[in-house]
């Protein structure tokens, strides 16, 4: 709960995610040798929104700062937190707030299924993202796949 209070009063600005799609035989073997890192941009959305904006702490501008302006900010990407306006690059993530899921790292798109978040019941997830006004992921689709499932133009 530290953590979780640490992020909402901004002692802790931003949220990120390890992005590290070890294979299973790498993970298993002992501490010392054993590769760093999980796998945690599947459930990164879906966990913040069931921890911190269902109970209040986060809003969803929070959420937008901690996730998206602030790593943007801290990695050098002047192009994020642009406004929605005719002519603007459309950077967005649509999110199903309401949507319950029990993560299941079995059928994780990722390589690695080291998830800490295996079997936990949450509720939210993207249901699609845009980068730069291109349909980039719909519904767990990714890439072409993710255009003709959406049916936007590709």
């Amino acid at each position: 709960m530290a953590l979780r209070a640490a992020l909402a009063d901004g002692t802790i600005d931003m949220v990120g995610t390890d992005h590290a799609p070890h294979l299973a035989a790498d993970k298993a073997k002992p501490f010392a040798q054993a590769a760093f890192g999980m796998m945690g941009l599947e459930a990164a959305v879906p966990v913040v929104t069931h921890t911190m904006v269902r109970s209040g702490m986060l809003s969803w501008s929070d959420v937008a700062r901690v996730m998206s302006f602030a790593p943007a900010a801290m990695a050098g990407l002047a192009g994020q937190g642009r406004p929605l306006a005719v002519g603007e690059p459309a950077h967005l993530v649509a999110i199903d707030a309401e949507a319950a899921h029990v993560v299941d790292g079995a059928s994780s798109v990722s390589k690695s299924r080291n998830n800490p978040w295996d079997q936990a019941s949450l509720t939210g997830m993207v249901k699609a993202t845009v980068w730069g006004g291109t349909v980039t992921c719909y519904d767990g689709r990714v890439g072409r796949d993710c255009l003709e499932a959406s049916g936007a133009p590709g």
